[in-house]
Formats: C-alpha cells, sequence, structure tokens
C-alpha cells in the first residue's frame, strides 16, 4: 500500500502545484522514504480516475490524483461485477491466494488438453485409521430413550451425513428450549444413505441399528443439557424421522423428488477442503491435479504428455469417503472422476479419515491427502491444513477464508471457493416428530442461538451467503433475501465489523434499511 505519510506529503505539493520548487524538493523527500511503493511521474497529478491506474500492477485506485495499491489480486482478476462462473471465481480479491502451477508441475501448459480418463480403481476399505490414534469407543450402557423429554417418546431420530454432528451439537440447546422439548438422537453414515432413509419406506426402518460389534463405534448418539456428546444403544432397528445430506437428493438416486410425501429443507452450508497434516511442504492444489490424484493414482499415463501429481502418488496415502459420502460426491464433480472411481483407502467414518490424517507417518506427510468437512479440519489447525484450492479456469487457489488464521469463510461466501454444498433435511413426516427440528433451520431468521452454534461449528447460514446454487456444484448466481453478513463478521472477526449498528431498523439508511442481529443490513 502508498504509504500514509506518502499521501499526506503529496496532499500538500498538490495544494501548492504552482510552487514548482517545493514541488521539486517534495519528490527528491518521498524517493527516500521506505514503504513508498509507488513512484511519481513527472507530472504534479498521477491521475483523475482509477481507469488513470491501469497500467500499474496492484490494481491500484486514484487518491488525491496519486494511484495507491488497492490489495486487490491477482493479477488479471475481473474488477466488474461477476456475469459468469469464472467471473466470480476470479474476482478481485483482498484474500490471500496461491496458485497451483500447472504448467510447471504437470506439464499442462496448453489448457485445451484434455485430462486422462480415471482408471484402475485402488480403494480399499478399513473400519478404522490406519494408523489410530485413539481405540474405539467401548459399548454404551443405555438406551437412547433413557431420560428423554416426555419420558422416552420426545426424541427425534436423525441418519445420513457423518459430518453432522457439529451441527447437531449447535441445534439441541435450541431443540430443549422449545415448548415441547425433544432430544435429537443421530447416528453417522452417508449422505445418499440419509436421503434413502427418508425416500424408501424399506430402508427407513432397515438402515439405523447398534453396530454388530461391541467395540466396532458407530454408536448414535446424542448432546447432553451441558453439550456433552452421548453414546447410546438403539436397542433394535429404529424409524428414521430425518436424513441427513450435504447431497441434493437426485444426485443420489434420479426417482428420489422431494414432494408432499418426502419434504426437503436446507439448511447452512458446509465447505469441503483437501486436508494434509501441517507439516507438510504443499500448500496448494488445482482441480487438474486433484483428477490425476484421485482418479490415477497421481500417475499420469504414458503418452498423455502430463507429468506425475508430485508427491502425490501413493494412492494409499489418499484417505476418502465411499461413493455416497458428500465429500466424496462433491469433490467427483468438480475434478470430473466418477465418484465410484476414486483411488483411495475408504476410512469409513469422517473421524477415522481425520485421525488417519493426524497419524501420518513422517516418511508419508508429503504424500498424505484426505478430503474433510471444514468443521472437523477447522478443529484441528494445529496439526491439519486445508490446501489452496484452484478451479478449472481460476487464475489462483483460495482456502475458505481469507487467510489461514482466520475464519471469516469470506471465498465461500462469495464465490472464490466452489467445494462446498448445503446440509439438506429429509423427512416423511414434516408434521409428526421432526417438526420442531426442521422448523428450526426452516425459519428465515434464526434463533439467534442456534445461529451462533451453526457459526461456532464453522458453517455458514445461508443469510451470510452473497452467492447461492440450485444444482449439485452449480453456478454461483447473486443471492437475494434476509441477510445476516454482518453479524457473521462481527462473531468470526473478534467483534470487528465496519457495518453500522443498531436497535431498530430506524437506526438505519435507506440504503441498508433492516436491522438484522443487531446490524444494519440491506435485506
Amino acid at each position: 500500500m502508498f504509504c500514509m505519510w506518502c499521501q499526506q506529503r503529496l496532499g500538500r505539493g498538490e495544494r501548492q502545484r504552482h510552487a514548482a520548487t517545493f514541488f521539486a524538493a517534495m519528490v527528491m523527500a518521498l524517493s527516500n522514504i521506505a514503504g513508498c511503493s509507488l513512484v511519481l511521474d513527472s507530472k504534479e497529478t498521477q491521475c483523475v480516475v482509477n481507469a488513470d491506474c491501469v497500467s500499474m500492477d496492484g490494481h491500484p485506485v486514484c487518491q488525491a490524483g496519486v494511484c495507491v495499491e488497492s490489495g486487490l489480486g491477482p493479477k488479471g482478476c475481473v474488477e466488474t461485477a461477476p456475469k459468469s462462473q469464472t467471473d466470480f471465481l476470479n474476482a478481485c480479491s483482498t484474500s490471500k491466494c496461491v496458485a497451483f502451477d500447472n504448467c510447471g508441475r504437470l506439464g499442462l501448459c496448453d489448457g485445451n488438453i484434455a485430462l486422462p480418463a480415471a482408471q484402475n480403481q485402488m480403494t480399499v476399505k478399513r473400519a478404522a485409521p490406519v494408523n489410530p490414534v485413539a481405540p474405539p469407543p467401548a459399548a454404551p450402557d443405555g438406551l437412547c430413550s433413557t431420560g428423554a423429554p416426555g419420558g422416552g417418546t420426545n426424541v427425534v431420530y436423525l441418519y445420513g451425513s457423518a459430518d453432522f454432528g457439529p451441527l447437531l451439537h449447535a441445534a439441541q440447546p435450541s431443540l430443549s428450549a422449545a415448548a415441547i422439548p425433544y432430544r435429537a438422537v443421530f447416528q453417522g453414515s452417508t449422505s445418499c444413505n440419509g436421503v434413502a432413509a427418508a425416500f424408501d419406506p424399506v430402508q427407513r426402518t432397515a438402515l439405523m441399528k447398534d453396530p454388530a460389534t461391541e467395540t466396532a463405534g458407530g454408536w448414535a448418539f446424542y448432546f447432553d443439557d451441558n453439550g456433552k456428546q452421548v453414546n447410546c444403544r438403539l436397542g433394535g432397528p429404529t424409524s428414521i424421522d430425518i436424513g441427513i445430506s450435504n447431497l441434493f437428493s437426485q444426485t443420489c438416486d434420479q426417482t428420489f423428488i422431494p414432494g408432499p410425501n418426502v419434504v426437503e429443507y436446507t439448511g447452512p452450508v458446509v465447505p469441503f477442503v483437501l486436508s494434509v497434516p501441517s507439516t507438510s511442504g504443499e500448500h496448494s492444489i488445482s482441480a487438474e491435479a486433484a483428477h490425476l490424484v484421485f482418479g490415477l493414482g497421481g500417475i499420469a499415463p504414458p503418452g498423455s504428455g502430463m507429468n506425475n501429481a508430485t508427491p502425490w502418488t501413493e494412492w494409499s496415502n489418499y484417505y476418502i469417503r465411499n461413493s455416497g459420502a458428500g465429500s466424496t460426491v462433491l469433490t467427483a464433480l468438480m475434478i470430473g472422476v466418477d465418484k465410484t472411481k476414486f483411488w483411495g483407502v475408504d476410512t469409513l467414518s469422517t473421524e477415522n479419515l481425520r485421525d488417519s490424517l493426524l497419524a501420518a507417518p513422517a516418511n508419508s506427510v508429503n504424500s498424505s491427502i484426505g478430503i474433510l468437512s471444514i468443521d472437523f479440519n477447522d478443529k484441528n489447525r494445529g496439526n491439519l491444513k486445508a490446501l489452496y484450492l484452484q478451479d478449472k479456469k481460476q487464475l489462483c487457489g483460495y482456502q475458505p477464508d481469507s487467510s489461514p488464521t482466520t475464519f471469516d469463510k469470506v471465498n465461500v461466501r462469495d464465490g472464490h471457493y466452489p467445494l462446498w454444498g448445503y446440509v439438506h433435511f429429509f423427512t416423511p413426516d414434516p408434521n409428526g416428530r421432526a417438526r420442531n427440528m426442521t422448523l428450526l433451520f426452516n425459519a428465515q431468521k434464526l434463533d439467534q442461538s442456534l445461529l451462533d452454534g451453526i457459526i461456532d461449528a464453522s458453517l455458514t447460514p445461508q443469510c451470510a451467503m452473497k452467492v447461492a446454487r440450485t444444482s449439485e456444484m452449480g453456478d454461483f448466481a447473486v443471492r437475494t433475501g434476509f441477510q445476516c453478513g454482518c453479524y457473521f463478521d462481527f462473531k468470526t472477526k473478534n467483534g470487528k465489523t465496519s457495518c453500522q449498528s443498531c436497535k431498530t431498523s430506524e437506526d438505519c439508511t435507506s440504503a441498508l434499511p433492516a436491522c438484522n442481529y443487531g446490524y444494519c443490513e440491506a435485506q
């Protein structure tokens, strides 16, 4: 940035622009000051409008007749309002970005070269971490219905995406405080199993059951009044009230169409990251490199004209979920690999995947990689890191947040980060026991305690999003409707926000007339 001293001094020179000797002396002084990044030309005024600065790097803007670096990037970014998907991905931003060199590393110097098709699937299943961090949990003693409200009758049973735990933790206090309190009991599986549980009457009563062995893990659980997770026994096959998925239902099965028989509600946004051990020497990855990794084990086919995706060339160090998991399906759509042809170790649960990355041996740290939901990665930032992800036709790679030390999800919210999906709630009984749970997330203005819980879980409420999608990994569109971006910034930036605070809409201006969660918003 052009230093403030420089701008102030130039302002004085501008006001005395007819005093040639003064101006000449000022220019000499400026040339000796560290931090003044732009050199004055021979004219007294460098610019009148921003367009006068376009020939300079750093996307400078015109301030007081001087071209001042804006901090926007990367080079070649789109400065106008986005009109296409690539415009969103390449919009100018102050967020940190790290490019992946497809040309230098993969040999993809011609953007028109077709990527090789996925082949020779090499996936194995392991029900525990490759290098166990902790033993599996012991079999619980109590039933899930024990001590629940209504003498054990007011229980909502949920089944599906294994990434749902943190969101359930956020929702339970609101359920407990409702006029008719309910307890939510959840068992993790996959997104597509969550969909099947809602749409298929047979699966609805067959999927949710206690594990076959006492120490296998995968027990159902709930959160008690102190927020502690309590594993519990179902005591037999259980009828599922809500199927949880990070995918649209038709992504799993084209015949599963929401309607009067199975109602769909969408909740917050859950980003996914390509995660590596924090000691890995890698910092970024492109969609093309990920295609080579998860579609071909990192090895370029002979005659393809490509290089190997070094260092990710040992498929047994890829930690993934199966083809029904949201993390696999969404990544598959982004990188152009069939979801059934992923190379890697199916760890069978998100917890096992995380633990396998955490326990990666020193000699395989650089070649280890996994696909994690953001909540699991964020809670382990000291030992795991999200790679900067560069989509096809994107100039630079981004993390979900503006920097590795923030939790603002800026790049998810504005369309720079593509790998995310909505949390979907599917219920065949919208007016029964599922009603309390679904109504929590169906409200346009969420209960503030639930909103806080969602944010604490590293997820992004829709009201904080600036972009929206109507299909799986579809193109972005500008989101409209109720907004809470200011409050989200306040919560994720240590109370720092440029938004105007308010108690009622009367405290706001006509440009930002809505008072939402204590801040003036457009809607």
